[in-house]
């Protein structure tokens, strides 16, 4: 984030009054010697989007123009996901609330949930019907956003219908000064404050196909285990949230080749079989091996799972849990040049290499 610590950014939907207000912020701020960093002027022609977003995300002064079109745009909801994931999200934003955007009742609030779990509905069962689901790089990736956005969606506007944001009117009847001196002092702070980088999803290392597919295995294994004989399309309905995102993204991954559902099938009725543990863990690996941004989204899900299960050190090569809804202890432990040694619940241990 200290790259972007003088750096103000500015995020909303292109349109209508939203465009109009942000104009007129731009040039309050500029009379004021204040620069806005925004994507029509400062994108550049052929320049990524993403990266542009992302740079957002870790902005330490970020203005949001929050609109109902605002909160039903993938781009936007994206750069508003990727604030809060880079912490301290409430001191990083400056908010500026449209009438339409309707987030002072739960009721409403909920309108905007029940989108997101639908644009993520239509996306999925599209993957689903296809009759060959490979090479699907930035379809899945969209899939995974929609899932974050339904996720914070809720979180991320309870926490600004409770901010004192002002009225559009208040603003422009003051020409924008508490939104100046709100940033210049957001600025001044980050002058004296210690400086800490943030991690990046590029800076995030992805786990490597022996270890990330051990690593998951035996995170999904115990859980499995105590749900008895189950079909492998039911299994993520029955695992906990973090957990059974874990399982999707795999069995969306297995469907339609063959052997990889068979093995997931197996594993899904007899989960303490160590054969059929290694057969999923194989199957796991190709898939990995064969596309690197699905071996990115299964490690940030690990990740992510660390909170629910007790997991810890994902992502440098060695995996620990003990959980109170695993089936006893399992340990992995292991380094990126392939060398695993896994612990099970009677703690024998098999090494692989």
């Amino acid at each position: 984030m200290q790259s972007y610590e003088q750096t103000i950014f500015i995020s909303y939907a292109w349109g209508g009054e939203r465009e109009e207000i942000v104009n007129q912020i731009d040039q309050a701020m500029q009379k004021r010697g204040i620069k806005i960093t925004r994507d029509k002027r400062d994108l550049g022609y052929r320049g990524s989007i993403k990266e542009f977003m992302e740079r957002i995300g870790q902005g330490n002064c970020v203005i949001v123009v929050v609109s109902d079109k605002y909160l039903r745009s993938k781009n936007c909801m994206f750069e508003l996901v990727e604030i809060a994931e880079n912490k301290q999200f409430a001191d990083r934003i400056f908010p500026i609330i449209l009438p339409d955007a309707k987030i002072y009742d739960a009721v409403d609030r909920l309108d905007y949930v029940e989108y997101w779990d639908k644009e993520k509905a239509k996306l999925n069962e599209k993957i689903r019907i296809l009759p060959d689901q490979s090479n699907l790089q930035g379809i899945r990736e969209e899939l995974d956003n929609y899932d974050r956005f339904r996720d914070e969606i809720s979180r991320l506007t309870s926490t600004l219908k409770d901010m004192n944001t002002l009225t559009p009117d208040m603003h422009r009847d003051a020409n924008f000064s508490q939104l100046f001196d709100a940033l210049v002092k957001r600025m001044q702070d980050a002058e004296t404050r210690p400086k800490e980088k943030s991690v990046t999803k590029k800076e995030r290392k992805t786990m490597d196909p022996v270890t990330l597919a051990t690593a998951a295995t035996t995170l999904l294994a115990p859980y499995i285990a105590k749900m008895g004989e189950t079909a492998m399309e039911k299994v993520g309905e029955q695992l906990p949230e973090k957990v059974g995102k874990i399982w999707e993204a795999i069995s969306n991954r297995f469907k339609n080749k063959p052997a990889a559902a068979d093995a997931a099938n197996d594993l899904a009725k007899n989960a303490e079989d160590t054969d059929n543990q290694d057969a999923f863990a194989l199957q796991l690996r190709k898939a990995l091996k064969e596309d690197e941004e699905f071996a990115g989204l299964l490690t940030e899900l690990l990740e992510q799972a660390k909170s629910e299960t007790g997991i810890s050190n994902v992502g440098d090569g060695a995996v620990a849990t003990n959980h109170s809804n695993a089936v006893g202890k399992i340990e992995v432990g292991g380094d990126l040049s392939g060398n695993i040694a896994i612990g099970n619940k009677n703690n024998q241990i098999n090494n692989e290499k």
